[in-house]
């Protein structure tokens, strides 16, 4: 760079320039680092600090507060799973088991979205709970209603999110949980029509009497 300050300098200012630049290849030119290009490994951690400071932006904060209570909420769906399934009959255990290790491939899915967002995973753990259950028909009910709340939660984190991959990922776990509460229904007596009571699934409809 010492040749081109040169030029700039003109031919007047020529010896004072080459004492300058002497001196600098004596050892004292840490002034004149400050002022040229930065070395390549500068250069990298300058870029790793850019596609870092999105984390830090107005949208990146928002999409992990809602991540983090979609994460926490199915957190709480696992424990309930886990919560009820040694009470129930073989054949209903087996079932809420399979949908037990569902839900924990959705909570996996969560985290594989923030890592790749760099979002902080931060959930505020949601205590599991139930009162007393006494037989698997009031189990039932209560892993209906904890997967119809989850459904109700990433439904809103869906219009609310302004990533588009985790959007599309939480489309996808809403229908697989839907597909529990069909069964759910039908294991709670309802027949194959009232076991899909209305055209668009929201976690809100109530379990069958």
């Amino acid at each position: 760079m010492a040749p081109n300050r040169i030029t700039r300098g003109g031919a007047t200012l020529a010896t004072l320039l080459l004492i300058a630049v002497l001196a600098g290849c004596g050892g004292g030119g840490s002034s004149s680092t400050t002022i040229t290009i930065p070395p390549a490994s500068t250069a990298l951690g300058t870029k790793a600090r850019d596609v870092d400071a999105p984390t830090a932006s107005p949208e990146k904060a928002a999409d992990a507060d809602v991540l983090s209570k979609v994460l926490a909420r199915q957190e709480a769906a696992v424990e309930a799973f886990a919560h009820v399934i040694p009470s129930l009959s073989p054949r209903l255990a087996r079932m809420a088991s399979y949908f037990r290790a569902q839900e924990q491939e959705h909570v996996d899915a969560v985290l594989k979205a923030m890592r790749a967002l760099q979002l902080p995973a931060e959930p505020a753990p949601e205590p599991v709970e139930p009162e007393e259950l006494k037989s698997d028909r009031e189990r039932l009910v209560f892993l209906y209603e904890v997967e119809g709340a989850t459904i109700d939660e990433e439904l809103s984190a869906i219009s609310k999110l302004e990533a588009t991959w985790p959007r599309s990922m939480l489309a996808s776990t809403v229908a697989d949980q839907a597909q529990h509460l069909t069964l759910l229904r039908q294991a709670l007596g309802a027949g194959p029509l009232a076991s899909v009571p209305v055209p668009f699934e929201n976690g809100t409809a109530p379990p069958p009497e």
